[in-house]
């Protein structure tokens, strides 16, 4: 049976995905147009602030945020996650308009894999939690998080090959999904200040992701890059919520977590979603 709650977290979920990847359509090809100079600098950011194309899809991206939010306190990670997957069938459609791209059976069979994946979720019966996590299991978990999100940093831009910008950025927004989901149980638990700081964590982790995502779209061809860091993105932390969450799973969870990145992988690689897709 469908748990109400969850089902209406993971309408808002669906909700902020299509904010999110509505936005990226809008970002992508502004960001590709910047010099490969500027990469993992904050003259990236600076230059992209002057293109009005690229400012409305972060309005758009940042609209879509408090929807996540209020996913996370409504659903399961483990369900709100593989949701945000639905806008790659978004990015499907409109990358096919826009190049004019033919979208073959493969796709198709892609998309509805998605879709039947996060049904599959849907029904069944992972149920919301509001349990915080031992404060040294989510320490350690945002840590090593944190340290392999910022690496490209430390190792500097002429050694960078593809892989670990991959996890660098996989990373990255996988610990903007989970201290997203600290910030709404801090303050379900009335603890503002510790919400707080999840949310400056969230900024400056999400930050570290564009900036690390930017540059491998730079770098390396779309199609190489955009299904790894979709399957980490979303493969970290549904793999962490058991453990810190305490969410359940049953064969229909895996069943339903395997069609949604493996259709979701495959939608990456797909020219028209990665043309417009930095991720």
């Amino acid at each position: 049976m469908i748990d109400a709650q969850v089902l209406a977290g993971m309408a808002a979920a669906a909700g902020a995905a299509v904010c999110f990847d509505g936005a990226v359509i809008l970002q992508a090809q502004e960001a590709r147009r910047v010099e490969p100079e500027h990469s993992l600098r904050l003259s990236l950011l600076a230059r992209l602030v002057r293109r009005p194309r690229w400012v409305a899809g972060t309005v758009i991206a940042v609209a879509g945020w408090p929807l996540q939010l209020l996913a996370y306190a409504l659903a399961p990670v483990t369900v709100v996650q593989p949701c945000l997957a639905l806008g790659l069938v978004l990015l499907l459609a409109a990358g096919a308009r826009a190049l004019r791209e033919q979208i073959g059976p493969p796709q198709w069979a892609a998309a509805g894999a998605v879709v039947a994946g996060v049904v599959a979720l849907a029904l069944s019966g992972v149920g919301h939690t509001e349990r915080l996590p031992g404060a040294a299991g989510i320490a350690i978990a945002a840590a090593v998080l944190a340290l392999a999100a910022a690496s490209p940093f430390a190792l500097g831009r002429r050694r960078l090959a593809a892989w670990p910008l991959i996890a660098a950025a996989g990373s990255a927004f996988a610990l903007t999904a989970l201290a997203s989901k600290m910030l709404t149980l801090e303050l379900a638990h009335s603890r503002p200040l510790a919400a707080l700081g999840w949310a400056l964590v969230v900024g400056g982790a999400a930050a570290a992701g564009f900036l690390v995502d930017m540059t491998a779209m730079q770098r390396f061809e779309a199609t190489r890059v955009a299904p790894a860091m979709f399957v980490l993105e979303i493969a970290l932390p549904v793999a962490l919520a058991p453990l810190l969450f305490d969410e359940r799973w049953s064969a229909l969870v895996v069943a339903g977590l395997v069609l949604v990145v493996a259709g979701g992988a495959v939608l990456g690689s797909t020219g028209s979603v990665a043309a417009q897709s930095p991720r």
